[in-house]
């Protein structure tokens, strides 16, 4: 109970302090910038406002997005993390593996998006594709990784116990591979919606980057902008609660 108390305690302190920073900057806009520009940081107090007149224009484009971050995410969980296991405890696989990935992971792979379209339509399945290919080698990597780095005796020592290869994954190097994975989804959150802000400025109604560039290129209206801007936050929010909540369950032993 204590740690679940701390636990919010800061997030609350974090907020509070996310807050005070925004607030900050808006009143050294509206006090040193140029007249044009002193309404382009609206303070957070009415940005809130206008969030919670707004919510019911803001949920589908809420939701649009948070489908789309959502299904991305676990499609890249389902190929990467046991692609990555697999080829981070199998050297052999590594070595005929590795030089592949590290040729196309620099890659951006924004230029796939024409491709996407071209293939997939114009709906949501371009958009989650793309989430879908920037997350998959961020998990793969961090996943191989952290699969590589599992000290060799821990593995000699379940199989001199008579573990077969299967309980050498479920019991050693998934394991033990958990927290890297958790931290590099945690990275992922990020590049998912930065993916998403670059699909959803093409062929797409509902989103929230969709909303907040329709408020400032058609409308100018940065009060309103800064309320997707806002809606944008929590949504990512609200996907690192729920990871923090999953590692907490699932890697017990990290919160003993």
């Amino acid at each position: 109970m204590k740690r679940l108390q701390n636990y919010l305690i800061g997030y609350v302190l974090g907020i509070m302090l996310f807050f005070g920073m925004w607030w900050l900057a808006s009143w050294a806009v509206s006090t040193f910038a140029a007249k044009a520009l002193q309404g382009a940081v609206p303070p957070p107090l009415r940005a809130l406002n206008i969030f919670v007149e707004e919510w019911r224009s803001l949920v589908p484009h809420f939701f649009a997005s948070g489908y789309r971050v959502l299904t991305g995410l676990l499609l890249s969980i389902v190929i990467a993390m046991p692609v990555g296991l697999v080829i981070g405890h199998e050297r052999v696989l590594d070595r005929l593996l590795s030089p592949s990935i590290y040729l196309t992971y620099p890659i951006p792979k924004v230029v796939f998006l024409p491709l996407l379209f071209v293939f997939l339509g114009l709906y949501d399945a371009p958009k989650i594709g793309l989430i879908t290919l920037v997350l998959v080698f961020q998990l793969l990597l961090s996943t191989r990784d952290a699969a590589k780095s599992i000290p060799k005796s821990h593995i000699l020592s379940v199989v001199s116990a008579g573990a077969s290869k299967w309980h050498v994954y479920k019991h050693v190097v998934l394991p033990a591979s958990l927290p890297a994975m958790f931290s590099a989804l945690r990275i992922s959150i990020g590049m998912a919606i930065m993916a998403l802000a670059l699909t959803e400025a093409f062929a797409s109604r509902y989103g929230l980057w969709r909303y907040i560039y329709d408020q400032w290129s058609r409308y100018g209206n940065y009060e309103h902008m800064f309320a997707g801007i806002l809606a944008m936050g929590i949504l990512g929010l609200a996907f690192y609660i729920i990871i923090d909540l999953i590692e907490r369950w699932v890697c017990r032993w990290q919160y003993v």
